[in-house]
């Protein structure tokens, strides 16, 4: 591309004399050169990620990876429940990589990924399921795609963010539609007026800076955690957090990524180790990693995109909790009842005797305990007030 298109070049200069015609043109043709060098890129790192995955070494022979369709072969693609990808290293590539081609050249680009209209996200299923087997039909595969889609579309907002911003204002950018992307001009206009805003511009430099300093670099390169962890299993069992941290940060060829992150493993190494006090739980993987890497909403540290925080555990303990609270109270209730009933048989006995010239002491009662066993003071025996 980059031969014809300097060729052409020469063509052109041979034939127009014009200086503002040659100026104009060369302009055009630097920008078509700008859009063929991305294209080029693009499609070499898409091939290199694919190429990645399929040299990984696939333990699990007995995977069928395609299946005939209608006559087709399509690449099996599984991703399972509360991984949010495919564990499977090739299916995890070609999916990714088919999708970002969906969101780049079939589908438009919103401002936020909430806004992208529900024709479009069908279109995008559509696409897939001409090229993958997958269950659609399933809930959890759906969000899991859309999510993987939604995190492609920020990327790629990102860059025209970037072609935005070589322009000297938004006036001009406006008038410079990028055409790498599926975008019409009244989706390009109003991310200029996203790109604009002086918010987004806030949250751009933060993003920047926080991007600037992390400092946990991990070693897998574009291969997607699921994948390899689920590649570094033994005995069918993937490594833990704390593992698959130093997995992921440290190999016996090159050490440890950064400094940063030896010293991060270190004080996981130095809590696990920590003897456990009398009466005290001892701390598990999962909360010494929460307390070293700290948490985030619908997103676990150390693992990748895709796995999330089981919610739904977590909610359901709650309501557990809230229930035997709840039955605790109504049996407090209970007994403070059946405390006050006994009280007043009591007074009504003491009248009677009383009554009958029969003199008895005051029975004293003491109040009611905050327990389900409340008890009578004096010569009264203690009694369970069930």
């Amino acid at each position: 591309m980059t031969n014809y298109i300097g060729n052409l070049v020469a063509v052109v200069k041979a034939i127009v004399k014009d200086e503002s015609i040659l100026h104009a043109i060369q302009q055009s043709v630097q920008e078509l050169q700008q859009v063929s060098d991305a294209l080029d890129h693009t499609q070499e790192h898409e091939a290199q990620l694919i190429s990645t995955a399929t040299n990984q070494p696939n333990e699990e022979n007995d995977l069928d990876t395609t299946v005939e369709n209608s006559g087709k072969n399509k690449l099996l693609v599984e991703i399972p429940e509360g991984k949010g990808r495919p564990i499977d290293a090739v299916q995890s590539a070609k999916l990714s990589s088919e999708i970002g081609i969906i969101s780049r050249q079939f589908i438009s680009i919103p401002t936020k990924w909430k806004e992208m209209k529900d024709d479009a996200k069908f279109h995008a299923l559509e696409r897939l399921n001409s090229k993958f087997e997958m269950k659609f039909d399933d809930d959890y595969v759906k969000s899991s795609v859309m999510s993987i889609m939604s995190k492609l579309s920020i990327n790629h907002r990102h860059k025209v963010h970037l072609h935005f911003k070589t322009f000297p204002n938004a006036d001009v950018a406006r008038q410079n539609k990028p055409t790498k992307y599926n975008l019409t001009q009244e989706n390009w206009e109003q991310l200029c007026d996203l790109f604009s805003d002086p918010k987004y511009q806030r949250r751009c430099e933060t993003n920047a800076r926080v991007r600037r300093n992390v400092k946990l670099t991990p070693n897998q390169g574009s291969r997607a955690f699921v994948a390899s962890r689920y590649a570094m299993r033994k005995d069918d069992q993937e490594p833990n957090r704390m593992d698959f941290f130093k997995a992921t940060h440290y190999s016996n060829d090159k050490g440890w990524t950064t400094i940063e992150a030896k010293t991060t493993y270190e004080k996981m190494v130095e809590l696990q180790s920590t003897p456990v006090e009398e009466g005290a739980e001892p701390k598990t993987i999962d909360d010494i990693m929460d307390e070293v890497l700290g948490t985030r909403s619908g997103y676990i540290p150390g693992l990748g995109y895709g796995p999330k925080p089981n919610k739904k555990s977590s909610s359901a303990d709650r309501i557990n909790l809230e229930k035997r609270l709840k039955n605790k109270e109504d049996e407090l209730n209970a007994c403070k009842s059946n405390f006050e009933v006994l009280q007043t048989q009591m007074d009504a006995m003491r009248s009677a005797l009383l009554a009958a010239g029969i003199q008895v002491p005051p029975l004293q009662f003491s109040a009611p305990n905050n327990t389900p066993n409340s008890s009578l003071s004096g010569s009264q025996p203690t009694q369970n007030l069930d």
